[in-house]
């Protein structure tokens, strides 16, 4: 008999798309599931459109976060709602591919994993694009293949031991909540997402899982991540982006600050879930990348400042607190003498997401 998978999907705002999610939970060949989905205290047609869904098909819930408002809180409380001996979580703009569940569900009793992911498309607008056929990701991915144990000619690729380490060390991510599947009893271990995250909260969610449990990878695509305007990460191209006027485009500038404070302290939480792991062989290599890459967000936002000495000078310096660097040493001179002049050497450090 096929064990229930309660599916968590947060959302807010999302009465325009949120049907395009349900409808790829519907379309699943594994049938047996309950959809839970939590309004985040919608201010449009959210709750309207849910409770449409719910008329039409009795595993379809409708809940309203009461917990900490964001994804977090809301993630929680679908959790705490779920009757299932499996979780799994869908973004309510996203979608899955049919095979999701079932070949998630097969997998764990292929390879007794406690938990299962899957890769995933990215689609913007009308291009959809496949991100883990390029040479850096087939290398990457063979090199897990030999570090830990396979299956199914490849396809699927088991960790117990060494995963946080390799997802520090790897340029390319492979795990993601949208794809995560796993035994609903977990959760007096490992506990609830912390709420006080507002980006990068699922992130160290995932780590929590990374050396304590059985891992299955499956090595193909299960679901379409949709990189929407309104997203977190998404609301401009960065490309387009001229680093010595974004202080003029007050909002754009002010998304772009607090994207930078909320993966400062995503990467701090990170560093102390280093320091205190006692499976990584490279310790002081992983801080220090990590400490680069703090480094690198301060360096940002102090060049982006430059019109505002004070503040620039403070970002730097806790740049340099970080991890010296020979950009941050020379925007840190540039400063001082009250030179605003950007160059192309230190815009190339600038990391604006």
């Amino acid at each position: 008999m096929e064990q229930l998978v309660s599916i968590v999907m947060p959302t807010f705002n999302r009465a325009k798309v949120i049907s395009g999610a349900i409808e790829s939970i519907l379309r699943q060949s594994y049938t047996n599931w309950e959809l839970i989905v939590v309004d985040d205290r919608s201010t449009d047609d959210t709750e309207e459109v849910i409770r449409e869904w719910t008329k039409s098909d009795s595993r379809i819930r409708y809940v309203r976060n009461e917990r900490a408002k964001g994804p977090g809180g809301a993630r929680n409380t679908g959790m705490l709602a779920a009757d299932g001996e499996y979780l799994a979580f869908l973004d309510s703009d996203d979608e899955w591919f049919p095979c999701h569940l079932g070949d998630s569900m097969e997998v764990h009793d292929l390879t007794n994993a406690d938990i299962s992911f899957a890769l995933w498309v990215e689609r913007h607008g009308e291009v959809t694009s496949y991100n883990f056929d390029n040479q850096v990701e087939r290398y990457l991915l063979d090199k897990m293949r030999s570090s830990f144990e396979t299956q199914n000619n490849g396809a699927i690729i088991v960790c117990e031991k060494g995963l946080f380490e390799a997802f520090l060390s790897h340029t390319r991510n492979f795990f993601q909540l949208n794809t995560m599947v796993f035994r609903r009893e977990l959760l007096d271990e490992i506990g609830l997402i912390n709420e006080q995250f507002y980006l990068g909260e699922d992130t160290t969610y995932l780590l929590r899982f990374f050396d304590r449990y059985r891992i299955a990878l499956q090595t193909k695509p299960h679901s379409v991540y949709q990189e929407s305007p309104d997203s977190l990460y998404f609301f401009c191209d960065r490309w387009l982006l001229d680093p010595d006027t974004i202080h003029l485009h007050e909002e754009i500038y002010a998304k772009i600050e607090g994207l930078s404070f909320k993966s400062i302290k995503v990467r701090e939480h990170i560093r102390e879930l280093v320091v205190q792991s006692d499976s990584i062989s490279h310790k002081a290599k992983q801080l220090t990348y990590i400490d680069i890459g703090i480094a690198s967000k301060y360096y940002t936002l102090s060049y982006l400042n430059r019109h505002d000495r004070k503040k620039a000078l403070q970002y730097c310096r806790q740049s340099i607190r970080s991890k010296v660097t020979i950009f941050n040493l020379l925007l840190y001179g540039k400063l001082l003498i009250s030179n605003r002049k950007g160059s192309v050497f230190l815009r190339k450090a600038l990391n604006l997401w």
